[in-house]
């Protein structure tokens, strides 16, 4: 049996460690733990790990500091280091790379991933360390091989030469004249002037020569020549005599350049790496000029880890291959094989790609560059026996407006493929001012709102409740519909920051903030006396398959002493989907504990008939779409009939969202729906307002045509 590899984790939080060691140990590795970065000084000290995993953020020595720290040692300069961050942005990975991370994962964990990012990483260690085995051996070879040789009369010109010279020249002794001129008549044309100053200057100088250079042999090979030369002088200084060796290192320069190779490209794709493409960018920039027209284009692939993730990695990185050399192919010169040099294609991370295009017509060619690439890449990839689709959101970024160096202009081009995909954008968007101030502004949201989490009042957050109507005109329940106070931006909507919070891994925080929040409000209405009252929670997929989410519900509604039949979560038919037999279970325990569920949106996704037959659902919503237009259009009056029907044919109330008018309430209400809820009745209201108009309805009576007719 081979030998465990050994893994130390390091993070403050227990349950982190206890996470991913149970991935690791579930991996045959051997798992040892710290939880900061002064104990993990002392844990190398006393044992070796063969990878490490490693939190940014502890007290005391952070995960940085550590990481530099660790690159320091000399026994520890190649020892892998997978950083795990809940920070995914750009700066907080540069910063990892750039401390000497080797690789990175966000938080929360995807413990498949984990388990295939440790393996890669750790194959790819044991990679190096045969390269580099096969350099030393090599080196070994050479100190105890037999070197050519040769001595040389200076008066007659004519050399002594061993015979090994001539095998390690590719030379026949016999059609070989043994002098400087038989010897330099061979060297590569690009490297004589420079062999010829070398030996010119250590015999002037009277230091030895010692220069590689490329040598052609009889059977017009290439070889790499490793020449030492040394020379003696009489005493009026004048050179009398030479002697010398020559070595072929081929073997050892192509080692050489496989691993600078290794170390400058992707693996994958063969493409240049993230380094590689920030290097030859910045040596493009200086040697253009400051005026000079250079366009670097940032594409990012949809939907690539999702593929992914569903069909494995190995259809993912066929993929990926693919869309390399689709967008290789639209680069000029691909027809040929041979890409222009004024054009370079690297591989950024995941699934992104960075290009750099430079010469006077680089704007107008980034432009052309960005079409043809997008349609390329929405043409479906046949992987196996799948059919996929792609798609990707390109930004583009301009030297010298958008920035003067490669970071700049890199950072530049991916905010604006990121405006691009925030926007549901189909063409490239070139960087502008306007998107950079609203990058900023996301990155600012971003700090407010994680601190508005981390604030006990909420921050600023705050639930408004949109009343739901039965069939007499009284209120039966509500919607919880989260707001933000901004402090300098004012009342905001979800729209402005709940896909922020997607994209920056706070949604489960914020959906536990609409759980806790909307649990005490229940038990405030309680208290003043209020009928109890059923509050309908949207949660983001995310939460629904955090393992969190049921302890939490039980917690709350203990603790604030509410019947759990008084909350019903509400999820779309796409989260039905994802994972059927997951999604049955948990949400069988959610309902086999009172709480209610209810399908959101009904109609708008794919879920079968199947699947509503089996899950425990308590409530189907009719979509906005289709009841706004049930009066204008018999289908979609015929969807909603069937909706009704298949909801009581399964035991289930129906609400239906978005109603304005009179008559489309009196319609639902003649085709049998339970409640309904909308802007003819009550927009969304403030807690103290619903309070009131809960409180003494008679005050805010239900509008005309909500009654029984």
């Amino acid at each position: 049996m081979p030998e465990a590899t050994r893994v130390l984790i390091i993070d403050d939080d227990a349950v982190t460690r206890l996470l991913v060691g149970s991935a690791m140990c579930g991996a045959g590795h051997e798992v040892l733990e710290n939880d900061s970065g002064e104990t993990a000084m002392a844990t190398l000290e006393e044992c070796r790990p063969e990878l490490i995993l490693l939190d940014l953020e502890m007290p005391g020595m952070g995960g940085l500091a550590f990481c530099r720290w660790l690159r320091t040692r000399p026994a520890c300069h190649n020892l892998p280091v997978l950083v795990m961050t809940a920070h995914d942005d750009s700066t907080t990975i540069q910063n990892a790379f750039d401390a000497g991370a080797s690789d990175f994962i966000a938080k929360p964990l995807n413990f498949n991933i984990l388990v295939h990012r440790v393996r890669f990483l750790l194959r790819a260690r044991d990679n190096l360390r045969a390269l580099e085995r096969s350099r030393r051996n090599l080196a070994e070879a050479q100190g105890i091989a037999r070197l050519g040789s040769w001595e040389l009369d200076r008066a007659s010109g004519i050399a002594e030469c061993s015979e090994a010279l001539f095998t390690v020249l590719g030379r026949d002794p016999q059609d070989t004249e043994r002098s400087i001129a038989g010897f330099v008549e061979r060297v590569h044309p690009d490297d004589l002037e420079r062999v010829r100053a070398a030996i010119a200057a250590s015999s002037d100088g009277r230091l030895p020569a010692d220069v590689i250079h490329r040598y052609l042999g009889d059977d017009g090979r290439v070889r790499w020549i490793h020449l030492r030369v040394k020379f003696e002088h009489d005493e009026q200084g004048h050179a009398r005599r030479s002697y010398g060796t020559v070595q072929d290192i081929t073997a050892q320069r192509r080692v050489e350049e496989r691993i600078d190779y290794l170390l400058r490209h992707d693996a994958l794709t063969g493409l240049p790496n993230r380094d590689h493409f920030l290097q030859a960018l910045g040596a493009e920039l200086s040697r253009c000029g400051e005026h000079a027209q250079v366009a670097v284009i940032h594409i990012a692939l949809e939907r690539y880890q999702r593929i992914s993730d569903s069909l494995g990695h190995e259809s993912g990185d066929a993929v990926l291959r693919l869309a390399a050399e689709r967008v290789r192919r639209c680069l000029p010169g691909a027809e040929l094989a041979e890409i222009d040099g004024r054009t370079l294609l690297a591989r950024w991370s995941g699934g992104e790609f960075m290009l750099m295009r430079s010469g006077a017509a680089a704007t107008h060619e980034a432009a052309r560059l960005a079409r043809a690439i997008l349609d390329k890449l929405r043409a479906p990839f046949r992987v196996g026996e799948h059919e996929l689709v792609l798609g990707a959101h390109l930004g583009i970024a301009l030297h010298p407006i958008d920035g003067a160096g490669a970071t700049a202009l890199t950072q530049a081009a991916s905010i604006a493929s990121h405006h691009a995909r925030s926007n549901g954008q189909a063409e490239a968007q070139f960087h502008s001012a306007d998107i950079q101030d609203e990058a900023r502004l996301r990155m600012e949201l971003e700090r407010d709102l994680r601190r508005a989490l981390a604030d006990d009042a909420g921050g600023g957050l705050t639930l408004y409740y949109q009343p739901k109507y039965d069939h007499g005109g009284h209120i039966r329940g509500a919607e919880a519909l989260i707001r933000w106070e901004h402090p300098h931006l004012g009342l905001l909507p979800p729209a402005r920051f709940v896909p922020l919070a997607e994209e920056a891994r706070l949604i489960v925080p914020l959906g536990k903030w609409v759980i806790r929040r909307a649990c005490r409000q229940l038990r405030e209405w309680l208290d003043e006396g209020l009928p109890e009252m059923r509050i309908a929670l949207n949660l983001a997929a995310p939460h629904f398959v955090d393992p969190g989410l049921l302890p939490l519900l039980i917690a709350e509604t203990t603790a604030h002493g509410i019947r759990s039949e008084l909350i019903e979560l509400e999820l779309t038919e796409s989260m039905l989907m994802d994972d059927t037999e997951y999604v049955r279970d948990m949400l069988r325990h959610m309902h086999e504990h009172g709480f209610r569920l209810a399908i959101d949106d009904f109609g708008m996704g794919y879920s079968s008939l199947s699947q509503l037959s089996f899950l425990p659902l308590d409530t189907l919503k009719i979509d906005r779409a289709f009841t706004q237009g049930m009066l204008e259009v018999p289908r979609q009056a015929a969807v909603v009939r069937g909706i009704i029907a298949l909801a009581k044919g399964l035991g289930l109330s129906v609400v239906a969202e978005g109603v304005e008018t009179s008559a489309q309430a009196a319609a639902l209400r003649d085709e049998g729906c339970d409640l309904m809820q909308g802007f003819h009745f009550a927009r969304p209201l403030a807690a103290a307002d619903f309070a009131r108009r809960l409180a003494d309805p008679g005050a805010h009576p239900a509008p005309a045509g909500a009654g029984p007719r």
